[in-house]
């Protein structure tokens, strides 16, 4: 048996997290969190209207492309307006490939599965989909990086 079959899906450190199916970006492509099994991953939810969120999503996306952390950022966004979406995307020069919004039904699923009315999070995954760690900064994020 391996090692994560015997892990029970949560949102807490230890747990696999589940998967987040169907996201699509800005061109269109569509992804599953799945899909990246392999790589290190942070999850990050955010919305433009919650700044500390906004400025986390900002910081820790620029902190990963400028020290070239061997982590892929994918973000979901929960902003009701797509435009507001989309103009913070450009105004935050942030790589668009892994920033998705979250609409509709997937939405309210998304929010309610992680809890988001408590507060937006962030989880580093490692490359079996186990939650490393949660609700880091980005100087959390640096020094967990820079020990492995």
């Amino acid at each position: 048996m391996s090692r994560t079959s015997s892990l029970s899906e949560g949102i807490y450190p230890g747990n696999l997290l589940p998967d987040i199916k169907n996201l699509v970006n800005e061109s269109g492509t569509k992804i599953n969190l799945s899909d990246l099994r392999g790589q290190k991953v942070l999850v990050n939810f955010w919305a433009a209207y919650d700044a500390y969120s906004h400025k986390d999503n900002v910081l820790l996306s620029h902190l990963i492309e400028s020290k070239q952390y061997p982590v892929r950022m994918v973000s979901v966004s929960f902003d009701k307006s797509e435009s507001v979406y989309e103009r913070t995307l450009v105004m935050d020069k942030i790589d668009t490939r892994y920033q998705f919004l979250a609409k509709g039904d997937a939405s309210s699923e998304l929010y309610n599965r992680y809890q988001l009315e408590r507060g937006f999070k962030n989880y580093l995954i490692d490359e079996n989909g186990v939650i490393v760690a949660m609700n880091l900064t980005p100087n959390d994020l640096g020094r967990l990086l820079n020990e492995n």
